[in-house]
């Protein structure tokens, strides 16, 4: 008898509370997530592009959200690297000095060593 009143008092309960959001003129949050739908293209156009094109050698922070790094020695950099200096072991080779907000990317080969993923 007891669990059927506390199965019936609850059962009020959160039909109040979406009615109460109802008359407070907020959907609830199950009838909103049934109309909204995203597309992973719509967090993709947000996110500024990285400033390598691929990366075996990342070096990330561990914080969240983490900040990387690539330390690849490359011919050129990328177009879109912003700061490009000369490798401090071969000044022939350059390397991308821009910190990156998010995932490091792609391995440029198979046995890359992307540090932190």
């Amino acid at each position: 008898m007891n669990m059927k009143r506390c199965l019936s008092a609850c059962i009020l309960l959160m039909l109040s509370l979406e009615g109460a959001l109802l008359v407070a003129g907020r959907p609830s949050a199950a009838s909103a997530a049934a109309t909204t739908i995203r597309l992973p293209s719509d967090t993709q156009a947000a996110e500024p592009a990285r400033p390598w094109d691929c990366c075996d050698f990342a070096l990330c922070t561990l914080s969240l959200p983490q900040y990387c790094r690539c330390l690849d020695q490359v011919d050129h950099c990328a177009a879109t690297c912003k700061d490009c200096a000369a490798s401090p072991m071969d000044p022939s080779r350059h390397v991308c000095q821009d910190m990156y907000m998010g995932f490091p990317g792609p391995r440029c080969t198979d046995d890359g060593n992307n540090v932190g993923n």
